[in-house]
């Protein structure tokens, strides 16, 4: 019989504090965006980027974060996706170029896909032993979900009128290192052998970005461009004598 660890609430605040820092950090730009697009010189189109470079790196690698949190224990991966954002987070921060932020953001993306299948294996270590006790935990899990995507809009809001758009990426870092340091609440999973599809990783994850990027650049591409023929049309006023009136047909 499975027995329950007295400190699995604890280990689920921790949890908890994961999923919404993940999902807080596709919202939180959303207001710094026109004084990151001042300061990096950011183009209109380029802009959409920096939100874009997380969600395709997040959901592109997805499934092979949880593959990793099979083979190498989810604890590790857990560990590791927090080591990757804070790293991801100091790089958006000190960006000073519109490359070095997509960067950034980027491998933001990748420690929230290694962070989030990881989490999930941990919950259900932790509570599976309880059908009830794992539903709450579910419960309070997914509702961190929506919590970091509102905290996100109002705190993007709060720290580029008050300090500076870095400020959304500097945040991660002490909540990084916190949750590092509490990593030791988590249960210790031993990885399985097998194999890692890193080919079929890397299809999923450029097939995303070749979809954004055809919906991004969809409606220049849509644009109709004037011909160089085409030539303006001329007004034509009643009593001009350049306008004709069609004859009647007899």
């Amino acid at each position: 019989m499975h027995t329950a660890d007295p400190r699995r609430w604890w280990a689920l605040f921790v949890l908890a504090a994961a999923q919404f820092m993940v999902i807080m950090d596709t919202s939180i730009i959303g207001v710094a965006l026109p004084e990151m697009q001042q300061d990096l010189g950011f183009s209109q189109s380029e802009l959409q980027w920096v939100f874009n470079a997380y969600v395709i790196a997040f959901g592109g690698l997805l499934l092979l974060g949880g593959r990793l949190s099979d083979l190498l224990g989810a604890r590790k991966v857990f560990v590791s996706g927090w080591a990757v954002l804070v790293v991801g987070s100091v790089l958006a921060a000190a960006a000073q170029t519109a490359t070095v932020e997509i960067v950034g953001r980027a491998v933001q993306g990748v420690g929230g896909a290694l962070i989030a299948p990881a989490a999930m294996t941990l919950l259900m270590m932790l509570f599976g032993h309880d059908p009830k006790e794992l539903g709450k935990a579910m419960a309070l899990y997914g509702a961190a979900a929506p919590a970091g995507g509102t905290a996100g809009v109002f705190l993007g809001g709060v720290f580029t009128e008050w300090l500076s758009w870095p400020w959304i990426f500097v945040i991660y870092v002490p909540i990084g290192l916190a949750t590092l340091a509490a990593t030791r609440l988590l249960p210790a999973v031993e990885g399985r052998r097998g194999s890692v599809d890193l080919l079929g990783a890397a299809a999923v994850t450029a097939g995303l970005a070749l979809a954004v990027f055809a919906v991004v650049r969809a409606p220049d591409g849509a644009r109709p461009r004037p011909s160089s023929n085409s030539r303006a049309p001329v007004p034509c006023w009643p009593s001009s004598s350049s306008c004709r009136r069609p004859s009647a047909s007899r």
